[in-house]
C-alpha cells in the first residue's frame, strides 16, 4: 500500500506480474516519493540522507478490505500520521511491526512515539536506533507492547534484540552489492513472510524469520532496484 505520482505508477505492473496485490497503490497527481543517500566506500548507513515526500505528503491511507483484515501488518518507513491512519484501519492484526528514519524520529517525535506504542516489533539501522533510543534497544523494550528490535546492521548482518537477549545473524554473502537502496525493507519483508508462514512469534521463530529475512536482503542488494527480488519472486524461491 502507498501513494505514487503519476510518474511513478507503470512501476506496479512488475509487482501484479508475479503475485503482488497492488489494489492499494493509489496513483496521485504530482511526483512520486524520492529518497537519496551518499554511501562511504565501505557501505554502512548512508553518510547522507534526504528525502522528498512528494505525493505522501497529502496521502489519506484507505486500505482495501483485505488488507484491513490482515494478521501481520507493516508500517513501512512513511510519515507517522499516516502509520496511525493505518492502525485505526486494521482490524485487530496479531503481529504489527514499524520501520522509519532519522527525519521522522527528529521531526515528529510525538506522534512517531504513539505509534510505537502500538507495535511489536521494530526495525532500525543503528543511526536511527541512537537518535530514538540513546540509552539502548533495551530501553525500548521496558513495560510496553514492542517485545522485540531488529537492528540492521549494514555489512554485519542483523541483530535481534529481545528481552531474552541478543542474537546476531551474519550478512548472507553475496559477490558485488550493486544497489544497497531497499536492503532493509527486504530483510523485514523476507522475515514477516516467514513468519506469516510458521504462524508464530515466539523466539525460535522470530530468529528463523530473521535468517530468511537476510536472505532477501542479500537478493535485493545483488541487483539494482528490485530486479533481484522480482526473479526470485518469479521463480517460486
Amino acid at each position: 500500500m502507498g501513494a505514487v505520482g503519476r510518474d511513478g505508477a507503470r512501476l506496479a505492473d512488475p509487482l501484479a506480474r508475479v503475485g503482488v496485490d497492488v489494489s492499494g497503490v493509489e496513483p496521485l497527481p504530482g511526483r512520486s516519493y524520492r529518497w537519496r543517500a551518499e554511501h562511504g566506500a565501505a557501505g554502512g548507513a548512508p553518510l547522507k540522507e534526504r528525502q522528498q515526500l512528494g505525493v505522501y505528503s497529502r496521502w489519506r491511507p484507505d486500505p482495501p478490505r483485505a488488507a484491513r483484515q490482515s494478521e501481520i501488518l507493516f508500517l513501512g518507513s512513511m510519515p507517522p500520521r499516516c502509520q496511525l491512519a493505518l492502525l485505526e484501519a486494521a482490524e485487530g492484526p496479531r503481529l504489527v511491526a514499524l520501520d522509519t528514519m532519522r527525519d521522522y524520529i527528529l521531526g515528529h517525535r510525538r506522534r512517531l512515539q504513539a505509534v510505537l506504542r502500538r507495535v511489536d516489533l521494530l526495525f532500525v539501522n543503528r543511526p536511527e536506533l541512537e537518535a530514538l533510543a540513546p540509552e539502548g534497544a533495551g530501553s525500548l523494550l521496558r513495560g510496553g507492547r514492542l517485545t522485540a528490535v531488529v537492528l540492521k546492521d549494514s555489512a554485519r548482518g542483523a541483530q535481534l534484540i529481545t528481552s531474552h537477549g541478543e542474537w546476531r545473524m551474519p550478512a548472507a554473502e553475496v559477490e558485488a552489492v550493486v544497489d544497497p537502496t531497499g536492503a532493509g525493507d527486504a530483510l523485514a519483508g523476507g522475515m514477516l513472510g516467514r513468519l506469516a508462514q510458521l504462524g508464530r512469534v515466539d523466539e525460535p521463530a522470530l530468529r528463523e524469520a530473521l535468517t530468511e529475512g537476510t536472505r532477501w536482503a542479500a537478493l535485493a542488494i545483488s541487483h539494482f532496484g528490485p530486479e533481484g527480488l522480482l526473479r526470485a519472486a518469479q521463480a517460486g524461491s
